[in-house]
Formats: structure tokens, sequence, C-alpha cells
């Protein structure tokens, strides 16, 4: 059992007990933008010039000079939570910026980011909760948090406005969506006592937000482009896991120092690390056997108390049995089945931006003017994107993009709960099919 664990139940309650807040699985209050003590100077001036460091390749030299420091004047959360999320962004800037990546990450990195994953309780990689969750603030206080003009990213590899964008509209999504957890917690206990009335209006409540995200989620092209994003930003999303071809036939050596480390692969960022997506497919059941654990293994990429969160709720869900259970409650039935299917929608409109972000950039040459390194975001493929079929193409989470994206939308409609009064017509005109042939043998 993990040392952080505590033994709660998921409730409205208990939300803060999972690091659960009014935004969500984004934290209650802002990100920090800068670590309180001094001591961690060296590392707040590397990440304040990370995009310059990159783009001119010196990122490496800056990160070998420096000490490695300690983590023992880490103190509130929010402090450990800022230096896994820059230590991430480093990490990726001094893997992926060079002519070659570098399948070595030095001491200076490696031991305080061992550390600081460790408390976390997520894998020391690149992560949706180290470039989204906690790399965020709004551009003035008191500005509302799903509204993705007002948010700004901490912090970018690029230093552009389209990889902040790219960032600020998931968070957005987060916040949005934050109050449909703790409808569908009420929805949950309203099974236990029967009522009805409350379980149809958190159905309707989360197909509200579903579209809602859905309608931010299409606004990613105002101010990302799809070009931009698959050459400048997706090589820094990479993980060390399936990139032989990128030049990590071993994965990235952990250096610890004093002759300490080892070799590990880890999958890259995506968005299939977000909590909130699989709170979704836990409070209505959606069943994703065909996905190879995917979902599953994701969540060692997510926060602890969040992982423990969706486990939690998949062991007290009961919305969809009950549903079953009440075929006869046409409104009941009609509100689950809209929740799924707008659930479902959802990921149609995913899969439509991965299409317009990855599998179209694809097909086209890289723009001339890019920052001359190795091509990442076609190498990871395993294959010139030219000479790969779509079908192929692979996520920085490492799953082939649009078979599993279908797959993962296909399983979500199949929980859709068939009425029972179509099994009756069945039977019916089965009977009728039948009665003839009895009143002519008699």
């Amino acid at each position: 059992m993990s040392p952080h664990k505590v033994e709660v139940l998921p409730s409205i309650a208990a939300m803060s007990e999972y690091g659960i807040s009014r935004n969500g699985f984004l934290p209650a209050t802002t990100p920090l933008r800068r670590l309180p003590h001094s001591y961690y100077e060296p590392w707040e001036s590397i990440i304040e010039e990370l995009p310059t460091l990159i783009e001119t390749q010196e990122i490496r030299n800056r990160v070998d000079k420096l000490p490695v420091l300690s983590t023992c004047f880490l103190d509130a959360e929010a402090e450990w939570q800022r230096v896994y999320s820059i230590l991430a962004f480093i990490a990726q800037g001094y893997i992926w910026s060079g002519p070659e990546p570098s399948d070595i990450l030095p001491p200076a990195i490696t031991v305080p980011l061992l550390q600081s994953a460790a408390h976390l309780e997520v894998h020391p990689i690149a992560t949706y909760a180290a470039f989204n969750l906690w790399n965020w603030r709004p551009l003035e206080e008191g500005l509302d948090f799903t509204v993705p003009e007002n948010l700004v990213a901490l912090h970018t590899a690029s230093g552009s406005d389209d990889e902040s964008w790219f960032f600020i509209i998931s968070n957005a999504m987060e916040a949005r969506a934050g109050p449909m957890i703790k409808t569908m917690l009420a929805a949950i206990d309203a099974v236990d006592i029967n009522d009805i009335q409350t379980v149809i209006e958190s159905l309707k409540s989360f197909k509200r937000s579903m579209e809602d995200i859905g309608a931010l989620i299409e606004r990613m092209d105002e101010r990302c482009g799809p070009q931009r994003f698959y050459h400048e930003i997706r090589p820094f999303l990479a993980g060390s896991m399936g990139m032989e071809a990128a030049g990590l036939p071993n994965g990235v050596f952990y250096d610890e120092g004093h002759g300490k480390g080892s070799w590990r692969k880890y999958r890259g960022g995506s968005n299939g690390q977000s909590s909130l997506l699989q709170f979704c497919d836990a409070v209505l059941s959606v069943n994703h056997a065909r996905s190879n654990g995917f979902h599953a293994e994701m969540r060692q990429y997510m926060p602890g108390p969040h992982a423990r969160f969706l486990e939690d709720v998949e062991a007290i869900t009961n919305i969809r049995g009950y549903v079953d259970s009440h075929h006869d409650d046409e409104n009941l039935l009609s509100a689950f089945n809209e929740a799924v299917a707008a659930l479902s929608g959802f990921r149609d409109k995913h899969i439509a931006l991965v299409t317009r972000y990855i599998i179209i950039p694809s097909r086209m040459g890289k723009p001339a003017s890019a920052v001359k390194r190795r091509d990442i975001a076609s190498l990871s493929t395993k294959m010139a994107h030219d000479q790969l079929p779509t079908r192929e193409l692979i996520g920085t989470g490492g799953t082939k993009l649009i078979p599993f994206l279908r797959t993962s939308r296909d399983e979500t409609s199949e929980t859709a709960v068939v009425p029972k009064l179509h099994e009756r017509q069945t039977q019916i005109q089965q009977h009728s099919l039948y009665m003839p042939a009895v009143i002519q043998s008699v």
C-alpha cells in the first residue's frame, strides 16, 4: 500500500482527500509561479529561459553545470508540483533539443525529478499533470478558469502562444467539467435511495458538460496551428518508449550519480492521462476491454490520489445497473443513453482534432522555418511519414492513434442500455408468426 493512501470512499465530502477541487482535477488554487526558497533559483533561472535555451541548443550546457539540489526545502504540495512540472520541462528540453536526442538524463535533473515524482505518485516524465494540471495561471485575479482566454501556460518549450493555447484548452475543459464530478457522485448516492429524478437530472447535466467541453476542444484552431503543433510542440511531448527509430533504442538512462542509475522507458505526455474522461467512463461503466489495457496503464501517469479516485469510483458506480433494472422509466433510459451518446460524441470530436493536428500534417513536408533537429514527429512512428499508412501513426502516448481512438469511441457507444421493449416486440413478432401454424394444425 502506498504511504500516501488514505482509506476513504469517493463522495462529495471526500473529494479534497483525492486532490479534487471545485476546479475538478485542477488544483483549488493557482499553481505557484515561483518556488519561495531562493535555494532553487538555478532551476527557476533555466525554466525562465527554456524556450531560448532550446532554440539555441544551449540547454544541455546549462543543465550540465547545475548542482544536484536537494528537495529538503520543499514544503507545501504546490511546491512539489511546481518542482515536478519545471523539471519535467527541463528534462524534455535536455533530451530532445539537439540534432540527436540525449539518452542520458544527468543527476542534476534525475535525482530531484525522481524524488518529486515519488512524492506525487506519478512517473518521472513529461505527463499531463506536469504540462497541464500544474502549469497555468489566470491573466488576472478573479477571472473564470473555464474560459480559455482568461488563462495562460506558465511554461512552454517553444515559447509560443500556440503551445500555451494547446495546454490551456485542456485546462479550461477540466475546469468547465469540474462541477460534473460532484453531480455524478450525487447521482451514485441517489441510486442508493432510489431517487430516480436526481439520477435523471444528473445525467442531463453530464450531457451538457460533455457538450460544453466538446465546444472548447473545437476552439483549438483559433490560436494553435496544426503544422506548428506537429513539428514544434508535439516532439517535446515525446516519451522514451517505442522511440528506437528516433534514437533511443534503450530508452533514457536516469543517471543518479555515484555509479547509480537505470534505463527507463515511459510513454510521452498525452491527454489520455487526464483523469476527467476516465471519470466519465467510470460513472457510466464504459468497458474498454478492447483497448489493450491502455486506459488502466495511463493511471500510472496520473497523480496518485486521482488514480485512486478513479479506482474507487469504479468500485461503487451503480448508475448503468440501475438504468438497466428500470427499463420501464423512459425518461431515465433516455437520459442515460443521451449521456453515453454525448461522451461518444466528444470522442468523435477528439478524432477529428487528431486528424487535423497529426494525420494531415504527417503527410505534409516540414516547414522550412522549423528548427533543424531530428524529425521526432515522424521518427516516433518508426518510419518516414510519407511511407507510413495513416492507420499506423503513433501518438505521444505510444498508441496507434486512429484505431485506438475509434475503439475507445465504439466501446463508449456500446455502453448504451437497449430498451427491453425491443426484446418484447421481437417476442411478439415471433409469437404472431407461430400462431397461424398452430391454428392451422388444430
